[in-house]
C-alpha cells in the first residue's frame, strides 16, 4: 500500500528518503539480565523523494542495516551503550527484511503494505535504571551526503534514527505486557519466517 509520510526523513542523494517508526515497543518494565519481550521491531519506510510515495526498497536491502544503541531516559542524552559494552548485550546490528515480497492470501492490513522492517530478537539490558533504545539506519557504499558515521561494519552513511519509549529495568520479575497491534506485527513477520522469540515462561 503506497502512502505519504510527513514525519522526519533523511535523504542520501539517491532520490530516496528514509524514515523509521517503532512497530513494536520494548516492554515498559523489564528485568535486568533477561531478554526484552516484546522484542524491539522497527518499520523502515523508503520513499521516492520527489513524489513522497513509498517504495519497497528491495533493490538496496543488502546495503542497509540497523544498529541498536542504549540511551538514558532523557531523549537528548548521549548514548551510553556503546561505549559501555556490558550494559546492552545481544545482537546489536541486524539486517533488514521485506515486510511482504509478493501476493498473499492474508487479508490483514499488514499484508497489503510494502517496505521493510528490522527486529532485534535478543536484546538484554544488564543493569537497573531508566533507558530508551535507539535504532540507527546505516547505508554502506553509494552516496555519502547523509550523516557519515563510523558504523559497526566499517563505516557508512547514517540515514535516520528512532528511539523507543522509556524502559524501566528492575531487579525483580516484570509481568508480560504487549499491545494487540504489536502482537499482530510479530505474528505477521513470524509467519514470513522471521526469528521471533517466544514469550518468556512464567515460573
Amino acid at each position: 500500500m503506497s502512502g505519504r509520510f510527513n514525519h522526519t526523513q533523511s535523504l542520501d542523494g539517491s532520490g530516496r528518503s528514509y524514515s523509521l517508526r517503532v512497530a513494536v515497543q520494548p516492554p515498559r518494565v523489564a528485568q535486568a539480565g533477561v531478554p526484552l519481550y516484546p522484542p524491539l521491531a522497527i518499520r523502515v519506510h523508503i520513499c521516492d523523494a520527489e513524489t513522497g510515495e513509498e517504495i519497497s526498497g528491495e533493490d538496496e536491502l543488502s546495503s542497509l542495516f540497523a544498529q541498536a544503541t542504549l540511551y538514558g531516559e532523557d531523549t537528548n542524552s548521549p548514548p551510553i551503550a556503546p561505549p559501555d559494552m556490558f550494559l546492552l548485550s545481544g545482537r546489536l546490528s541486524m539486517s533488514l527484511d521485506l515486510l511482504n515480497d509478493g501476493p498473499s492470501e492474508d487479508s490483514t492490513p499488514l499484508s497489503r503494505q510494502q517496505g521493510s522492517y528490522v527486529i532485534f530478537p535478543d536484546l538484554v539490558i544488564n543493569r537497573t535504571g531508566r533507558y530508551r533504545l535507539g535504532v540507527s539506519l546505516f547505508k554502506i557504499g553509494g552516496s555519502r551526503r547523509g550523516r557519515y558515521s563510523e558504523g559497526p561494519r566499517g563505516g557508512g552513511t547514517s540515514l535516520e534514527e528512532e528511539k523507543s519509549d522509556v524502559i524501566v529495568v528492575q531487579e525483580n520479575f516484570a509481568p508480560l505486557q504487549i499491545e494487540p497491534e504489536a502482537q499482530q506485527f510479530l505474528e505477521h513477520i513470524k509467519n514470513r519466517g522471521a526469528m521471533v522469540p517466544s514469550p518468556p515462561s512464567v515460573v
